[in-house]
Formats: structure tokens, sequence, C-alpha cells
């Protein structure tokens, strides 16, 4: 039997790439997914509307895009004690009624450990995404999250430390891509993914999911260029370091 997969990630990341890529091998995404512009995010609309309420309900009054802290993550898991979970039960129940399954949403990193109580490690593949530091930062400013170099490296690497030390703790194997992986050495990320699943993805597969050109990054040096000149342009506005400057 498959394990399900869970991708963690701190967003814009390619993860939707990676689940459509990976739900060609006959995971299931939900019997409804969110759509932006013209592509679809492959995110589960009910499990982001269950991680916005679990979030609420255990009092979280922060801006989960904009800022990051261990010990908040940390506080949310102890506050989950008093938390009703049944709801979060039903999901994870009808999800496995239609099993293999994948869960993406940039929440999970405030909301896993909640999860962890309600699925069973021998069942759950984790993949770990990240960016590279300069594309990651050139992407979030061209979609007007103003943030300084600084902030991109801290926020994204303070969540992936934060999900491998999770996945660690609970003594479990995960693959960490980075999104120009995929588009720079996909045959060895098809590969890896391949192994890791026990599936059979092949090439044919990125590209149907991938429509653009391969073996080059997403942003160039005219997307760099217009990112600094939108930074510059709002730099009073600027995420820097942990806070908002």
């Amino acid at each position: 039997m498959k394990k399900n997969v869970i991708i963690l990630t701190h967003g814009w990341t390619g993860s939707s790439v990676f689940t459509g890529l990976i739900g060609r091998a006959g995971y299931n995404y939900g019997d409804q997914t969110f759509q932006k512009c013209d592509y679809d995010t492959h995110e589960n609309v009910e499990l982001v509307e269950l991680n916005k309420r679990m979030l609420t309900e255990l009092g979280y009054a922060g801006d989960h895009e904009h800022e990051f802290s261990q010990e908040v993550v940390d506080e949310l898991a102890s506050k989950a004690e008093n938390l009703d979970l049944t709801p979060y039960k039903e999901f994870v129940d009808r999800c496995n009624n239609n099993r293999p399954w994948i869960w993406k949403d940039p929440r999970l990193t405030w909301t896993i450990r909640i999860w962890s109580k309600l699925l069973s490690f021998d069942e759950t593949a984790y993949i770990i995404l990240t960016r590279e530091d300069e594309q990651a930062w050139i992407s979030s400013n061209l979609r007007r999250h103003i943030q300084s170099m600084k902030f991109t490296k801290d926020y994204n690497h303070g969540i992936t430390s934060s999900l491998k030390k999770y996945l660690t703790e609970h003594q479990q194997q995960y693959l960490e891509f980075t999104f120009e992986d995929l588009l720079l050495r996909p045959e060895f990320t098809v590969e890896a993914l391949n192994k890791f699943l026990e599936c059979s993805l092949t090439m044919d597969d990125v590209k149907a999911i991938y429509r653009y050109p391969l073996y080059r990054k997403s942003k160039g040096f005219k997307d760099k260029l217009k990112a600094l000149a939108i930074y510059l342009k709002n730099y009073s506005q600027r995420d820097n370091g942990m806070h908002k400057s």
C-alpha cells in the first residue's frame, strides 16, 4: 500500500508543481482544490479551511506569511491539548477513504504537530520543499510581498529548520528538494521521487505539469531587476529580518 504524502514548505517553492506531479502517480488531492489565476494550486480546500480554523481555535493571531517563530509553533502545539480534534479526525478519515492522498498547505508548518496526533507515521511520507534564496526573494517581491533578502533567508530557513526538527524528533525520513532541483535536474528529481514513493513518474509527467522551459531557473535577470525596482519603491514597507521595519 502506497504511503500518503505531506508536502511541508514555507510557500512559493513550486509546491503546486510538485503536488501536481505526484498526483499523476495516483495521489488524491481532495474533492475541491484552490484555483489561482490560470493554474490549480492542488491545495485541498477543506484542509486549508481546517488549518485556518485550527489556528483560530488555538488563539493564533499572527500573520503566517510575514513572521515565523519556533516558540510560537511550540506554544500552539502545547495548546492543542485542550483542542477538540473531532472535526479534524473526521477529515482524516474521509481522506483515508480515498488513499493514497497528498496534502499541501504552508500553514502545515504551524499545524503539523497537531495533525500528527491523528496520522500514522508508518503510513505517511514527507517531502520538504525550499527555494534558492535569490529566487525566493525575487518571487516574493514580484508578488508584492516586499521583503529584504535578510527576511527571506531568516523566514524560509527558519521554517525549513523547524520542519526538519519535527521530522527528526519523530525519526521520520524525508526528501528535501528546492524548486530549482526540479527545473535544473528534472531527471534526478523524478528518479528520487520514484524511489522514495515507489511510483513510476516520467519526464512526460513533468512536462504535463510544468509547461515552461526546463533546465533553467524560473526567474531571470529581468525578473531580478523588476523585483529590485518594486523593493526600492516600497522600501519603507519592507519586511526586514523577522519583523516589519
